[in-house]
């Protein structure tokens, strides 16, 4: 589910927009990462022009919301220091938000407080994956104690050794490539089971239609409810068969790309796929440094 979600913000970063957004949120949500999941929404939705995407993405943002943790960063007045700056799980916090609730994936993010001439401050946050508030103050950063004096001069030393050259070890099995190939089989699993609820709804849909209205031929008081039944599973089939024809085509991919990630001495060539499971939006995204 990493690599997969990985690939998402490498296709997002290459070429934005509103599926391959929704493809990230949709991501982060199974893996229960609801405040990048969250974020993931509301750019799609403030990017999409296709009214779909933007009523879904609308949707899954206020739905999330009241389930998100968030986390204060409190920095009292007399524990500020010009330069000082914080990072949270290796992002800078802007000094604006200091004091600020922000909203964070549960886990255990690492805080890094530093300012020069003080010692750094870190320590690690605990924050429950929803509906947690969790404050953490500051503390004042002693200064850096003073450098020892230098030695006096005597005898000229001869300069130490170079160190050894460190060996060169062999690659493992999991290269990059290997990596995303691992991602687009995790995709692969999700687009078939995607597929699979599609196509039973579609069906459950058609069945209804024929139960309202068992005699096509024959005038049928519930008419319009079965005709507008029948266009809904039509929809699902639809969707459906897109949902399998992106599982097969990320299998392929994935299989492809493990046996051409078979590790070498030197991996001259990156190359990265990723599928876009955005409704109306299906695909593959492709990057790569050869």
């Amino acid at each position: 589910m990493t690599q997969a979600c990985a690939a998402f913000e490498a296709s997002n970063r290459l070429e934005p927009g509103a599926g391959t957004l929704i493809a990230l949120g949709q991501c982060r949500e199974k893996a229960r990462q609801l405040a990048s999941a969250w974020l993931a929404y509301k750019q799609a939705a403030a990017r999409a022009k296709d009214a779909r995407k933007h009523d879904f993405a609308a949707a899954r943002v206020a739905e999330l919301q009241p389930q998100l943790s968030y986390l204060t960063l409190v920095v009292p007045d007399d524990h500020r220091v010009d330069g000082m700056t914080i990072e949270l799980a290796g992002a800078a916090i802007d000094r604006t938000l200091w004091g600020q609730p922000q909203p964070v994936d549960g886990g255990d993010p690492v805080i890094v407080v530093q300012a020069p001439g003080r010692e750094p401050w870190r320590t690690a946050a605990h924050v429950a994956a929803t509906r947690d508030k969790v404050r953490i103050e500051v503390p004042a950063l002693p200064e850096q104690a003073q450098a020892a004096a230098p030695a006096l001069a005597g005898p000229t030393q001869p300069p130490p050794a170079e160190p050894a050259a460190a060996p060169v070890s062999s690659p493992g099995m999991f290269t990059p490539m290997r990596g995303v190939a691992v991602g687009l089989a995790g995709a692969s699993v999700i687009g078939l089971v995607a597929g699979v609820a599609l196509g039973a709804s579609a069906s459950s849909k058609q069945d209804d239609a024929f139960r309202l209205c068992p005699q096509p031929a024959t005038p049928c008081g519930q008419a319009a409810r079965s005709n507008a039944l029948i266009r809904a599973s039509h929809d699902r089939a639809h969707d459906a068969n897109i949902a399998f024809a992106i599982a097969a085509g990320a299998a392929f991919t994935a299989g492809v790309l493990w046996f051409m990630g078979a590790p070498t001495s030197e991996h001259a060539t990156r190359v990265g796929l990723a599928p876009t499971l955005a409704p109306g939006e299906p695909g593959v995204a492709v990057w790569g440094r050869f």
